[in-house]
């Protein structure tokens, strides 16, 4: 037993409903559902039987929740006990606008493990990541970029990067649209939709290669107000295939995710990077392996 398998149990119950829980925990249902039936196989029981009525705990279940209160009971009195004792530290994050649904939940359950340090999440362009590491203002950032771009950089000190993650472009549309339920997108498919854009370069380049002469209702550096455009059903959005993974409105099934084809176009990098004089300290290094985890899942 985990603790991620812990927390999942404890929302089931409080939720009585694994898509329920799955929703608070920004999760797939499938994804809580395997956690539970493999930690089901692990212990040989049954925890919780599923009916109409809901998902409830059975008598062992109830026993294993029990136990999995007290662990986190006594893990947070640990990790307050350790929060006294150790000296706050800090971590300012720069990231991609395409990625800021994926740090923030990346944020939730590093804060959950390390409540002493101070997070700051910085949305920045590419050429804005770059200044940002020349002056010294980021320790880590994550980012869109081709292999072309990267090597292009004139940074004096050096950066490291790893490819995080190839993503796809897709389609954000509301179960309005008419396109709600298609498989795919051809550029002719949303030739005459109207668009939002995010007002960077980089969105922009993105709309150029699929929707050149489309109608654009607004551009906007804010996401809220884009998707609020979405969800209205007043235009669609081009986005990557993770932007909106695990977003409520996504799981819900108020806005669907339909990938776009095009032919000589098969992905985008995004990266992580960091300075390369010295090494990734230990809270950035497990800041980057939860949003890796959450893009990758």
């Amino acid at each position: 037993m985990n603790m991620d398998q812990i927390k999942y149990l404890l929302e089931v119950t409080k939720e009585r409903s694994i898509t329920k829980a799955a929703r608070k925990l920004h999760l797939s249902p499938s994804a809580v559902s395997q956690s539970i039936t493999q930690l089901e196989r692990e212990l040989g029981v049954t925890i919780f039987n599923r009916s109409r009525q809901g998902t409830v705990p059975t008598l062992e279940g109830k026993k294993i929740i029990h136990t999995g209160i007290d662990i986190l009971t006594k893990l947070d009195e640990l990790q307050s006990e350790l929060s006294e004792k150790q000296p706050s530290t800090s971590l300012k994050i720069g990231c991609g606008p395409s990625l800021t649904y994926v740090v923030y939940d990346a944020f939730v359950f590093f804060n959950q493990e390390h409540p002493h340090v101070n997070i700051e999440i910085i949305e920045m362009d590419q050429d804005e990541i770059w200044k940002a590491f020349s002056c010294k203002e980021i320790d880590l950032a994550f980012s869109p970029f081709t292999k072309e771009e990267l090597q292009k950089q004139t940074i004096h000190d050096p950066i490291r990067y790893e490819r995080l993650y190839t993503g796809k472009a897709c389609a954000c549309v509301s179960k309005h649209s008419h396109l709600y339920h298609k498989d795919f997108l051809s550029e002719e498919d949303i030739l005459n939709e109207k668009m939002v854009i995010y007002n960077s370069k980089r969105a922009k380049s993105l709309n150029e290669q699929y929707v050149r002469n489309s109608p654009t209702l607004f551009t906007s550096n804010n996401t809220e107000v884009l998707k609020a455009a979405v969800l209205d059903g007043q235009a669609i959005c081009i986005i990557y295939d993770f932007t909106f993974k695990n977003h409520p409105d996504v799981l819900n099934g108020n806005l669907a995710i339909i990938p776009l084809r095009k032919k000589d176009v098969t992905g985008y990098d995004f990266w992580v990077m960091y300075p390369g004089k010295q090494p990734l300290s230990m809270e950035a290094r497990d800041f980057h392996h939860k949003v890796r985890g959450l893009i990758n899942r």
